[in-house]
């Protein structure tokens, strides 16, 4: 009896010590742990997890997708060919979702059935897979995507930077096996961007890349791969010395450093015990995992050569660089680097698109790059560029808010644009339709503002007039005419001089502005009856002819889509691509000039650090002005006073600006809105969850498109636009 009693005494004392482990240094006995050097063998319990990721890597394409258990990865119900063709995002994941919930019903059936001897077939292989809690089973269903080609792709780019992101990480006195960390987040693609703004080969989002590098409207050192290879050390680099152990701070680069220090606090340096008990809102799926793809994608670039035959592997070019020490524009670049623009664009991919366009100059400072020359060194050629060609400063933005009353047409005359540039600039659809509050992107050039509309008399014979004669129709206003062709019922008061702008008749004509034409129209004169005649040279129908009947009642196809969510619109046409601008700066009417206070309302996406680079000021210097304890945070629609003692009001908007349009620019250029669903929010359901998990959509676009409501505060039942995305011109 005691015997047996000092057994269980001594069982329960094992039990405890295992279920709080101590500082213990690794998940694996005997374990060290060093900044430069570190055994990376699979932890036991991890066995199974990265078995499951090699396969992935290196057995199964984009051509196959496994149905498995998110929780045992060992469990894989079907590999599911999905043919030779790529499908589409949304085509694969509706004939994925048919699979998966048929084993969920299988699952739920065999969780019900009370005498399991009777199971045949399919439900007695599921059940000899799965063996216990079918019914928890059926809730864990996950399809993922074969990456066997994507991954030999990867390993043949990676040729071009392996070795520079090697000395890199020696410098920083890391284990040269980071360097596999690019296959897991991009396929080493330059390109590469996530719907959550993640960007180039080491997919930095652009809050942690400005911690490390720089991230601007003009530059973004994200794209760059060496570059951003320096901060990727940097960054590797502070989360060992954080929670110094690898396995922690490689799973930190996925998850987040306080995520990872919060864990180890709870759970120790037990890796597999974090792995199996942590629990975060964030802590899903892809962060469980990211350790052990990391060790499986290791385990494959150590073997390429028995996963991939015959590889041909990408040989890495010469490049040489020179810092900038001034501000230059692209075109001397080009001249005098005798580089085209698109070699620039390929040697330099940290320039962006205003750069490139020359909309702003290539920055002091920016290490310019260039193909590897034996005749003559960048700082030679760049001693040859006169002095009158090298600034001090940048360009500045030209931006416009839109306000009531403002058309497009008339935005473009008061600037001296043409309506094609402002839509090009500003990807506005072909219905020209601009709002209240949005910023528009002014072509630079021959820009100059006017302050009011030119009265032109149709009479003349100079036909650069910039009017034409309408007939009014019957049932015709002096609002359907304005709104026909893009101008406002005051402005066509003025030019026409209407004594009663109500007193139309029909066959009365008046006349209406033709600004530019949309650069595909050109107004001729009859001589016969000195009319004004509109020729359209494209196929599609004028804005400036008025729209029929037929032509209103058009209406895009309603369907329901597969998720049972109704589809309010079918996006066939382009759209306006630009969101909300921001509410501008306010000050008090007693505010002084030399330190003027001034209020702003928080936007998506902005932190106070942001305010503070913006500003010229410090965070402590923000947190004291409003009153912002060390752990407070801000959040969407919040007020904030800032102080202007160190910079313009209209400098501080036009940085803010430029921030947002380069977040909508990098999405655009890689996503497209395929159609818009009204989808009801459920009990219990985030907004953070409905972005994230369900529609992988960043949370300033899905406010765009409920811009009437309060997005902080959602109720139960209430109707929210989703938009759809695809990628753009891909098949993922």
């Amino acid at each position: 009896m005691l015997e047996s009693i000092r057994i269980f005494i001594l069982f329960a004392v094992f039990l405890l010590v295992s279920y709080f482990p101590g500082n213990s240094s690794a998940s694996i006995p005997n374990e060290v742990h060093t900044l430069s050097q570190y055994h990376f063998t699979t932890p036991p319990g991890l066995q199974s997890k990265v078995q499951f990721w090699k396969k992935i890597y290196s057995e199964y394409s984009t051509q196959h997708a496994l149905v498995h258990d998110t929780k045992r990865l060992d469990i894989v119900y079907e590999v599911v060919y999905l043919g030779k063709k790529p499908l589409s995002r949304r085509a694969r994941e509706r004939k994925l979702e048919k699979i998966k919930r048929k084993y969920r019903y299988i699952l739920r059936k065999i969780a019900k059935s009370k005498n399991k001897e009777r199971l045949k077939g399919e439900e007695k292989r599921v059940f000899n897979l799965v063996k216990k809690n079918f019914y928890k089973a059926s809730r864990n269903i996950r399809a993922q995507l074969g990456q066997k080609d994507r991954f030999r792709k990867g390993i043949e780019r990676s040729g071009l930077y392996l070795n520079k992101i090697k000395k890199i990480l020696k410098i920083y006195n890391l284990p040269e096996e980071l360097s596999v960390l690019p296959h897991v987040e991009s396929s080493f693609q330059i390109g590469a961007y996530s719907s959550a703004g993640a960007a180039g080969i080491w997919q930095f989002t652009r809050g942690t890349g400005r911690l490390f590098m720089r991230v601007g409207y003009d530059v973004d050192e994200r794209r760059d791969p060496i570059l951003a290879t320096y901060g990727a050390a940097k960054l590797l680099k502070k989360n060992f010395e954080s929670v110094r152990s690898w396995p922690l701070a490689i799973t930190a680069y996925n998850h987040g450093l306080q995520g990872m220090k919060r864990a180890k606090k709870k759970f120790g340096n037990n890796f597999v015990r974090i792995i199996d008990r942590y629990k975060s809102r964030t802590f899903g799926f892809a962060s469980k995992n990211f350790y052990a793809e990391f060790l499986a994608a290791l385990h494959v670039v150590k073997n390429k050569n028995k996963y991939f035959p015959n590889l041909v592997i990408n040989k890495p070019v010469d490049i040489v660089s020179f810092q900038l020490p001034h501000y230059i524009d692209i075109r001397t670049a080009m001249k005098y680097f005798d580089m085209s623009n698109e070699d620039i664009a390929k040697t330099n991919p940290a320039l962006r698109r205003p750069v490139l366009n020359g909309e702003k100059r290539i920055p002091k400072g920016f290490v310019f790059q260039s193909p590897a020359s034996n005749l003559v060194s960048l700082a030679g050629l760049y001693g040859k560029i006169p002095k009158r060609m090298k600034y001090d400063g940048q360009l500045r933005s030209k931006w416009y808010t839109v306000r009531r009353g403002d058309t497009l047409s008339g935005v473009a005359l008061r600037f001296r644009t043409s309506v094609s540039s402002l839509k090009s600039f500003n990807h506005i659809g072909r219905r020209n339709r601009i709002y209240v509050g949005q910023v528009l992107q002014l072509p630079r050039g021959k820009t100059r503002r006017q302050p009011s509309f030119r009265q032109v008399d149709t009479n003349q014979k100079n036909i650069s007039t910039k009017l034409v004669s309408y007939s009014v129709r019957r049932h015709d206003n002096l609002s359907k005419i304005a709104k026909r062709f893009d101008t406002s019922a005051n402005h066509l008061t003025r030019i026409n001089r209407f004594k009663n702008p109500n007193a139309l008749y029909p066959g009365q004509r008046i006349k209406v502005p033709g600004q530019d034409l949309l650069a595909n129209k050109v107004i001729t004169k009859n001589n016969q009856n000195d009319k004004l005649k509109l020729t359209v040279k494209s196929s599609r129908v004028s804005s400036l002819q008025p729209k029929t009947k037929k032509q209103a009642s058009v209406k895009p196809k309603k369907v329901i889509s597969p998720d049972n969510h109704k589809v309010v619109a079918s996006i066939n046409q382009s759209i306006n691509r630009n969101r909300a601008a921001f509410k501008p700066v306010t000050f008090s009417p007693e505010a002084k000039s030399n330190s003027r206070i001034g209020t702003i309302t928080v936007d998506f996406d902005e932190t106070l650090s942001h305010y503070a680079e913006w500003s010229r000021l410090s965070v402590r210097e923000l947190r004291k002005i409003n009153r912002i304890g060390r752990r407070g945070r801000i959040a969407v629609n919040d007020k904030l006073r800032l102080s202007f003692a160190k910079t313009l009001p209209y400098k501080f908007d036009e940085k803010r600006q430029e921030y947002h349009k380069g977040i909508q620019e990098d999405f655009f250029n890689n996503f497209e809105i395929s159609k818009l669903t009204i989808k009801s929010v459920k009990k219990g359901e985030t907004l953070w969850e409905m972005c994230n998990d369900n529609y992988t959509i960043p949370l300033w676009l899905l406010s765009s498109y409920n811009s009437d409501k309060d997005i902080r505060s959602l109720s139960i039942g209430e109707p929210i636009v989703i938009p759809v995305i695809i990628p753009k011109n891909k098949n993922a």
